[in-house]
C-alpha cells in the first residue's frame, strides 16, 4: 500500500515538473519574441520618425513609408499617438487623420470585429485619438451587437457624438433610453449645436436622465442662444427639472426678468434658495443684496455659502461681507463673511 503511494506520488512530482519545465520553456520563448518584435518596432520608429513628422508638418507622402506587416503598423500607430499629443495646428491634425486612415483603418476594421474585448477597446481608443470619422458606420454596428460590454457601448457613443454622427440621436432615442444621468452628459458635451438641437426639440419627450443631462450640458456650455428654452423649463417643470434649469440659468448669467428669480430667494426649498442666490449674484441684481445678507443667516450651510459668494461679486461686496462681520449678533453669519472675506488671502 505504502509502496503505492509513493509510486504515485513520483508520477505526480515528475508531471508537475514536466508541465513547469514546459511553462518555463514557452516564456522563455515568448519573452525572446517579445524582445524581437519590440527591436523590430524600434528599428522602424528610429528610421521614419522624421520622415512621418515632416509629412505631418509639410504634407505630402514617402513611398519608403508602406508597412509590410503588423509589426510595422504597430509602429506607425505609436508614432503617429505621440505626434497626436503634441500636435495643435488644424492642418497638422488634419494630415495625422490622413495617415492614419491611410495606414491603418483596415487594420482598425478588423479589430474592432475581434473577439477580444482588450484589442476591441484599444482600437476604439486609437479611433478616437485619430479621428477616424471613415469608421463611424463601423462603430455604429459595433453598437448593436447583443453581448457588447456596456464599457465598449458607452465609449462608442462618446465617438459617435465626438464625429457628430447623424444616427446618434436615434441610437439614445429609440435604443438606449436607459443610460445614466452622467453617461447621458458625457455623450451630448460633445455634440456641436447643429446636432444638439434634435435633443432640445425632443426635450418633452425625453426621459428624466436625459433631460437633466441636456440641462447641465447647457450648464457647461454657457450659451445664450438656450436662454428662451431655459426659462420656459423653468416655468413649465417642477421638481429637479425646473432647479436644474435654474442651475443652468445661473450659469449662463443672464435672464429677461430678474423678478421671478428675487422670489426665488424666499423659497422654502433650501436648493432652489441656494441656487437663486447664485443666479443673483452672477447679474449683480442690486434688488437682491439685502436677500443675500438675510441668507447669510440661513440655517443651510449650502445656502449661506452661496449667498457669501453672491456678495463677493458685487463691486461692494467686501464692504458688505465685512458690516456683517462686524455687526451681526448671528455666529453663523459671522463666520460665512469672515470665510469669504478671507478667500484668496
Amino acid at each position: 500500500m505504502l509502496k503505492n503511494e509513493l509510486y504515485y506520488l513520483t508520477i505526480l512530482t515528475i508531471t508537475i515538473l514536466v508541465i513547469l519545465v514546459v511553462l518555463l520553456i514557452y516564456l522563455t520563448i515568448r519573452k525572446a519574441m517579445d524582445i524581437k518584435n519590440r527591436k523590430a518596432i524600434g528599428q522602424f520608429i528610429e528610421k521614419y520618425h522624421s520622415v512621418l513628422f515632416t509629412m505631418l508638418m509639410e504634407g505630402g507622402y514617402s513611398r519608403g513609408l508602406n508597412p509590410k506587416n503588423v509589426l510595422e503598423q504597430i509602429a506607425i500607430e505609436e508614432l503617429l499617438g505621440r505626434f497626436s499629443k503634441i500636435l495643435e495646428g488644424e492642418d497638422e491634425k488634419s494630415r495625422l487623420t490622413e495617415l492614419a486612415s491611410m495606414y491603418l483603418l483596415e487594420r482598425y476594421r478588423k479589430q474592432l470585429k475581434s473577439k477580444r474585448w482588450s484589442k476591441r477597446m484599444n482600437t476604439l481608443y486609437h479611433i478616437e485619438d485619430f479621428k477616424l470619422t471613415l469608421l463611424n458606420d463601423d462603430i455604429y454596428l459595433l453598437t448593436q451587437k447583443k453581448k457588447l460590454s456596456h464599457e465598449e457601448l458607452i465609449h462608442s457613443l462618446r465617438i459617435l457624438a465626438l464625429f457628430q454622427y447623424e444616427f446618434l440621436f436615434d441610437l439614445l432615442i429609440t435604443r438606449y433610453q436607459n443610460l445614466s444621468e452622467f453617461e447621458y452628459r458625457t455623450i451630448l458635451v460633445r455634440l456641436e449645436q447643429k446636432q444638439f438641437e434634435k435633443y432640445i426639440l425632443h426635450f418633452h419627450k425625453s426621459s428624466q436622465s436625459l433631460q437633466t443631462a441636456i440641462l447641465d450640458v447647457i450648464s457647461i456650455k454657457k450659451e445664450l442662444n438656450y436662454l428662451p428654452f431655459l426659462e420656459k423649463i423653468f416655468s413649465v417643470y417642477k421638481g429637479e427639472i425646473r432647479l436644474r434649469a435654474l442651475k443652468a440659468l445661473s450659469n449662463v448669467g443672464y435672464v429677461k426678468n430678474t423678478e421671478p428669480y428675487l422670489e426665488l430667494l424666499y423659497s422654502s426649498k433650501w436648493e432652489e434658495r441656494m441656487i437663486a442666490a447664485k443666479l443673483i449674484g452672477s447679474l449683480k441684481e442690486v434688488k437682491g443684496i439685502s436677500r443675500l445678507i438675510e441668507l447669510l443667516h440661513d440655517q443651510m450651510w449650502w445656502v449661506r455659502f452661496q449667498a457669501g459668494e453672491a456678495i463677493c461679486q458685487f463691486p461692494n461686496g467686501h464692504q458688505i461681507l465685512q458690516e456683517v462681520l462686524e455687526t451681526s449678533k448671528d455666529v453663523f453669519a459671522r463666520d460665512m463673511a469672515w470665510e469669504w472675506l478671507h478667500k484668496g488671502v
